[in-house]
């Protein structure tokens, strides 16, 4: 065997003495260990060329390092550390074929060397031959037993050639070495999952947590992992621990109430009250409960359940005055329950509070053209283009806002660059067209307006009622009747109105 990688360094350090005082002769002289010694001249020479090669690929010029390697094991075959470093040179070029066949011969000539092997095993993954790296992970485990670092490898790889079970050995292998630790009951909880035993999953947590009675996250975890199976009865019974040990703890004492809402969700709300009204519980914890409900209100809430939403809303407003959070949800409880005008107070305050939320500024702009307060509605959406730049519905609703005031030449402008910026959006696109096209309407360019128009049909235009019917109107002021009263008519077939009707008997006179 040349050398060890364990005397690389030592070898360098020699070459660049001999290299630094300029001896040429027949050989050169230092000291190690405190004894001078004599290194010959073709010595330093050979050590020299490895280290060239070595210093290549250090620099990563492994088309420089491949070759320069390759003439030194041409004449020393035996030097293990050059076989490493051609292999991790072709590795670093993705030629693990050769890769392979460099490392293996390096693991012949010095089978002691586990970080020899190590690359192996890492060049046996890469190619898929799993069973192989897996073989030297064995084998690296059995000569090296306290190492955990090959345990730990050594599942992995076993769970990645789908066997699971022989992962787990290697954990509980693991685990003798390093006692219980978060990483490995976490994996093996992770494995039992994957397995399907719930049980064996959810006690590695309960063994983490009893191991770490201190860090309430670990009961938490395990809590949560019962609620995701289903198994309520085991989850209260964890909550109700960490509530034993933490009678403070929002999250147990939210899901301890959660657990008892039967069928009545006002009592439910109602139970809520004194949580809502800590300060100190998260208002994230407090929206978390609220979430659920939203949707309960869109499907004919009864009324107990509407004012119970509201009165927590209006809780979250006293009780967190400063976030955004809070006026944001209280709004939306109002918008969702009908209640647009008193919403869009709220909405107004959030704003002013932090305008990062781009949902708050959409509700408020679809209640002010509701409301057709088109002047506010204007300046909103304005402010809401400087907060978002990058949101083409901010440009929606400025342009439909400027059509609405006549500002056709406005709507334009912010209606074509919310075009560029819609991407794969087919309804926003198909709306944004519907408003250039009201601007050309607005600006009586009918022949343009009916072009664009027309251009949208293949685009899904066709199924869209408000280009339909501004279709058929650019074609009416263009003076093609029969054309226009077959677009009203599609239209209608897709959103009746009166005034459709109106506009298709009309145009029959």
């Amino acid at each position: 065997m040349f050398f060890t990688i364990k005397n690389h360094l030592l070898l360098k350090n020699i070459v660049f003495f001999i290299c630094l005082l300029g001896f040429s002769g027949l050989a050169a002289q230092n000291t190690i260990g405190g004894n001078k010694i004599i290194v010959p001249e073709a010595e330093v020479n050979r050590q020299s060329q490895f280290l060239e090669a070595e210093k290549e690929r250090l620099l990563a010029h492994y088309d420089k390092a491949i070759p320069k390697y390759d003439k030194f094991l041409y004449d020393n075959p035996q030097a293990d550390a050059a076989w490493y470093g051609l292999a991790r040179s072709y590795g670093a070029k993705e030629d693990y074929i050769k890769a392979l066949e460099s490392i293996d011969k390096a693991v012949k000539i010095a089978p002691e060397n586990k970080w020899y092997q190590i690359l192996q095993a890492d060049y046996f993954t890469k190619t898929g031959r799993l069973k192989d790296a897996i073989a030297v992970y064995e084998s690296l485990s059995k000569r090296w037993p306290s190492n955990p670092d090959f345990f730990q490898q050594l599942a992995y790889l076993n769970v990645l050639n789908k066997d699971p079970k022989a992962g787990l050995k290697a954990l509980d292998r693991l685990e003798q070495i390093t006692g219980l630790t978060e990483e490995t009951a976490d994996k093996k909880h992770i494995i039992y999952v994957g397995l399907g035993d719930d049980k064996k999953a959810a006690n590695e947590l309960q063994r983490l947590a009893d191991a770490y009675p201190h860090k309430p996250e670990y009961r938490h975890r395990l809590a949560r992992f019962y609620q995701t199976m289903g198994d309520m009865g085991n989850a209260r019974r964890v909550f109700e621990d960490i509530l034993r040990r933490d009678p403070n703890d929002t999250e147990a004492q939210l899901a301890l109430l959660g657990s008892g809402k039967n069928n009545s969700d006002a009592g439910y709300l109602a139970s809520l009250k004194p949580l809502f009204n800590d300060p100190n519980t998260p208002i994230d914890a407090k929206i978390k409960e609220l979430l659920p409900f939203f949707d309960k209100l869109n499907n004919n809430p009864d009324p107990a359940l509407t004012q119970g939403l509201l009165d927590l809303g209006a809780i979250l407003e006293k009780t967190h005055p400063e976030d955004a959070k809070a006026w944001s949800v209280s709004g939306d409880l109002l918008y969702y329950s009908n209640r647009p005008t008193e919403a869009l107070e709220k909405y107004r305050q959030c704003i002013r509070l932090s305008p990062r939320v781009f949902s708050v500024w959409e509700n408020t702009l679809t209640i002010l053209a509701g409301q057709k307060n088109y002047d506010e509605m204007l300046r909103f959406s304005e402010q809401a283009i400087d907060a978002f730049p990058n949101q083409p519905k901010a440009y929606f609703y400025y342009g439909a806002a400027a059509n609405l005031k006549g500002l056709y030449d406005d709507a334009l402008n912010q209606l074509e660059q919310a075009t560029l910026m819609a991407g794969n959006n087919t309804a926003l696109r198909l709306d944004l067209t519907d408003q250039i096209g009201l601007a050309l309407l607005g600006k009586k360019d009918f022949t343009a307006a009916a072009s664009r128009y027309e251009q949208s049909l293949a685009k899904g235009g066709d199924q869209h009622p408000g280009i339909l019917e501004h279709y058929g109107d650019a074609l009416s002021l263009g003076g093609q009747q029969e054309r226009a009263i077959e677009q009203w008519k599609k239209a209608n077939a897709l959103r009746k109105s009166a005034v459709l009707e109106q506009k298709i008997s009309a145009g029959k006179m």
